[in-house]
């Protein structure tokens, strides 16, 4: 699933390209019944004629503010979604679920393999937002803020860290990425950690979403059911990664091999020396 890295760049790109650019039309397949959560005649209504005045992100949801009153469009890619800015004339992409056509020739295509990718139209984005936690990329980010969120959780900080209640944005990938930088080992309960461990662990999170944002996101497998970026090409991130998925691979830093473990469900890697 896309994390905070791969939707923030996605972000960053809209921004810089159909910002101020103008819907003139809508398409939603029909085999996506579950994609739009609304009637798709109101989804037509409110986007037609509709320009896209903002971009903004909530977690690892994508926020188009709509001109004219008409609201908000929030955009969850959930495992496999992706959007593409492509001409009108160019050749369809597979799994094209929705397409926004704009007013410069070029259209927004919403790919998505396994079709759990989810559209909300809204008046206020916080009708869908407000169950999030914290985002680790504002100032307000502190150790205080982490203190906060894991007083009384007894669970294992990765899972944590997974739960987007507690700190919005963070997946597998960037949780162990995150736990490494902070030598913290993975199956610690969360209200364990003591302050300097939390200051480590607000750094190695700090550090570990600037180093997916630097890489344009990581994209783990075929482009057809991983992160791709919005002109088609893919992130870099995973070829620099400490720990993810490299199990039984040396420690860039202390030469033991990485290991694997399950927490919650979810694969989890880490140094057993460096984060003991």
């Amino acid at each position: 699933m896309p994390e905070l890295p791969e939707v923030e760049t996605l972000r960053r790109d809209l921004e810089r390209t159909v910002l101020g650019r103008t819907i003139t039309n809508v398409w939603v397949s029909p085999d996506a019944p579950r994609l739009v959560q609304c009637p798709f005649e109101e989804l037509r209504e409110h986007v037609c004629g509709a320009r896209l005045e903002s971009m903004s992100r909530r977690g690892k949801i994508l926020i188009f503010e709509l001109s004219d009153g008409q609201g908000y469009m929030l955009l969850h890619r959930r495992m496999s979604g992706n959007l593409l800015y492509r001409p009108v004339d160019a050749l369809p992409d597979a799994f094209t679920r929705m397409v926004f056509t704009l007013d410069d020739g070029f259209e927004l295509r919403f790919v998505d393999l396994r079709k759990f990718g989810r559209l909300w139209l809204v008046d206020d984005p916080s009708e869908i937002t407000s169950v999030l936690g914290p985002e680790p990329l504002d100032e307000g980010f502190t150790v205080e803020t982490l203190a906060e969120a894991f007083q009384g959780r007894k669970a294992p900080i990765k899972a944590t860290l997974l739960d987007q209640t507690v700190i919005a944005g963070l997946g597998n990938l960037y949780s162990d990425e995150s736990l490494f930088l902070a030598g913290v080992h993975p199956q610690r309960p969360a209200n364990s950690l003591t302050l300097e461990e939390l200051s480590r662990l607000r750094v190695g999170i700090l550090e570990a979403l600037a180093e997916g944002l630097h890489d344009r996101g990581s994209s783990l497998g075929t482009t057809l059911r991983d992160h791709i970026n919005l002109d088609g090409s893919p992130g870099e991130h995973q070829h620099r990664v400490y720990v993810f998925q490299r199990t039984g691979q040396p420690c860039y830093r202390c030469e033991t091999p990485v290991q694997r473990i399950k927490i919650g469900g979810r694969s989890t890697h880490f140094c057993p020396n460096c984060q003991k």
